[in-house]
């Protein structure tokens, strides 16, 4: 592994978990909305596509920065998935 190659997979790993960090605050934020009223379900549904453009716009940024943009983004994934694990496991704890 060149340093060029772990740089891209430190760079895709840590932008991913960047990404699932605003992801998940986004939606923390439009949860909260649920209880307060009628249109508590239509925010947090219309608040699922902007959501998702944001993650996608962020991984096309990841993919066009990158010199290898298929290793950044395999790290980019990867990194998503373990902060929205852990995030996710840690809100569990602190609920219970």
């Amino acid at each position: 592994m060149t340093l060029a190659t772990g740089g891209e997979l430190i760079f895709g790993l840590f932008a991913g978990m960047a990404l699932a960090a605003l992801h998940l605050m986004l939606l923390r934020r439009a949860a909260a909305r649920l209880g307060t009223g009628a249109d508590g379900v239509g925010a947090l549904l219309c608040g699922a596509v902007p959501r998702l453009v944001l993650v996608l716009a962020g991984f096309a940024a990841v993919a066009g920065l990158a010199p290898q943009p298929g290793l950044a983004l395999v790290a980019g994934l990867c990194g998503f998935a373990l902060a929205r694990t852990l995030i996710v496991r840690r809100a569990q704890r602190i609920g219970r």
